[in-house]
C-alpha cells in the first residue's frame, strides 16, 4: 500500500471516517517495525490497541450471562416487610433511653447539688427585695465601668484608622 493512501487513512481516522477494514488495513500497516518518522505517534498509538486488545474482548456466554441478570427478579428481602415496626420500636428505644437518662441526672442533680446546679436550685438568697436590688445595681455598674474603658481603646483605634485612610488616599 502506498504511503500516501496510508497518510489518508490516518487523516480519515482522525476525522472519524474509517470504516473497520480501512482501520485494519492501518494496524497491519503501522503494526509492521519501519514506520515513517511523520507517523510515529499513530504506529506507537496502534501498537498498544494491539497489546491491549486481549483485555477488551468478552467471551461467548457474555451476553446470555447478561441477558440472564437482566431478566433475574430480584430476591424480596424480608426484613423490609417489617420495616415500619422496626421504625416504630427504635424510635420507642430512643425515647426511653433518654428519658431514663433525664430523670437519672435530675435525681442526682437534687440529690447531690455540684456548683453548677446550685445556681439552679437556689431560689431566693436575699430576704429583702430592697438589698437584693442594690447589690443587683451595684454589679451591673462595675460591669458598665469595665465595658466603658474597653471603649476608650476602640477610640484610639479609630483615630489611627483615619490616619490610615489618609496615607491611603495621598499615595497614588
Amino acid at each position: 500500500m502506498e504511503l500516501t493512501n496510508i497518510r489518508e487513512l490516518v487523516e480519515k481516522y482522525w476525522s472519524g471516517e474509517t470504516s473497520l477494514e480501512e482501520e485494519a488495513q492501518l494496524r497491519d500497516y503501522l503494526n509492521q517495525e519501519e514506520a515513517p518518522a511523520d507517523l510515529k505517534k499513530e504506529a506507537t498509538l496502534f501498537r498498544y490497541y494491539q497489546s491491549n486488545t486481549r483485555f477488551r474482548t468478552l467471551d461467548e456466554k457474555f451476553d446470555e450471562q447478561l441477558m440472564q441478570r437482566i431478566e433475574q427478579k430480584p430476591a424480596k428481602q424480608v426484613w423490609l416487610v417489617y420495616r415500619p415496626w422496626l421504625q416504630g420500636a427504635a424510635a420507642a428505644v430512643f425515647v426511653l433511653v433518654t428519658g431514663l437518662f433525664l430523670v437519672t441526672k435530675w435525681n442526682t442533680s437534687v440529690d447531690n447539688p455540684t456548683a453548677e446546679t446550685t445556681a439552679v436550685i437556689a431560689e431566693d438568697t436575699y430576704e429583702d427585695p430592697r438589698l437584693a436590688y442594690e447589690q443587683t445595681k451595684e454589679a451591673l455598674l462595675l460591669v458598665s465601668s469595665l465595658m466603658n474603658e474597653g471603649t476608650q481603646h476602640i477610640e484610639k483605634l479609630e483615630t489611627f484608622s483615619e490616619a490610615q485612610e489618609t496615607v491611603k488616599t495621598q499615595i497614588p
